[in-house]
């Protein structure tokens, strides 16, 4: 692969993308405020922090890109640093797929909102939760793919999409945040024993991590294989060129 070109075909899919990611996340954000407004209901406020999270580590991969070509190994120290942190903050960007839980509530409290006005909101909130994940991740594998081979790295990113979907589970149903690790941890560790020790809700936890996974990664993989696909174009029209 000549990583030349394919950062150049990531950076042009990149540019011309995230602006309609972040216009996306303003009009979901202003169905909830029109929602509250139109309908006289309350404004979920913790709803515009999630969606701040959710765009946490999708700058940090693109700072962690542009350091990475500006700088190379020179600087890889910051590299590492920074997908540290992305590897802390991804689950808050696919955690937005979980909001659909809170219009749930609406829906059983006989809400005054009309059916299909929730249903777009949800499908709008689901689907920005998706490509800021999914773009996200497609920008870390690259940088994986610099340091590690193909199959490697393909296994790195399902594996850490299985361990994310795990660390949403236990923030959504078990209520405990990221930095419980450290300010509650034998608390922490205790629920999750306690958890899987229960056929039941073990079994829930592993076909929630299954189904959730598969879906994020089914729609990752449609981002994925457009980049290269392009990526495949360019290579050539580059070849042809020199011919």
């Amino acid at each position: 692969m000549n990583l030349e070109i394919y950062e150049e075909v990531l950076f042009n899919y990149l540019s011309s993308r995230l602006p309609i990611i972040f216009f996306f996340s303003l009009a979901t954000l202003g169905m909830e405020w029109m929602r509250s407004r139109l309908y006289e209901g309350r404004f979920y406020q913790p709803f515009l922090l999630n969606l701040i999270l959710a765009w946490v580590p999708l700058v940090l991969s693109v700072v962690a890109d542009i350091i990475f070509w500006q700088n190379g190994l020179h600087e890889n120290w910051i590299t590492l640093v920074l997908l540290g942190m992305w590897f802390a903050f991804f689950p808050n960007s696919i955690y937005l797929i979980t909001e659909v839980h809170h219009f749930r509530d609406r829906f059983a409290d006989h809400s005054r909102e009309p059916f299909w006005f929730d249903n777009i909101e949800i499908l709008s909130l689901v689907s920005v939760g998706l490509l800021i994940g999914s773009h996200s991740l497609v920008i870390i594998h690259f940088l994986l793919r610099n340091h590690f081979s193909n199959s490697l790295s393909w296994i790195t990113v399902i594996s850490y999409v299985f361990l994310a979907n795990f660390g949403i589970y236990i923030g959504r149903y078990w209520r405990f945040n990221s930095w419980d690790i450290f300010r509650r941890p034998f608390s922490l560790f205790k629920q999750i024993f306690r958890e899987l020790s229960s056929c039941s809700q073990a079994k829930v936890l592993i076909i929630y991590i299954i189904l959730f996974s598969f879906f994020i990664l089914m729609f990752y993989l449609f981002v994925h294989l457009t980049i290269i696909n392009l990526y495949t174009l360019t290579n050539q029209l580059e070849q042809l060129r020199t011919l």
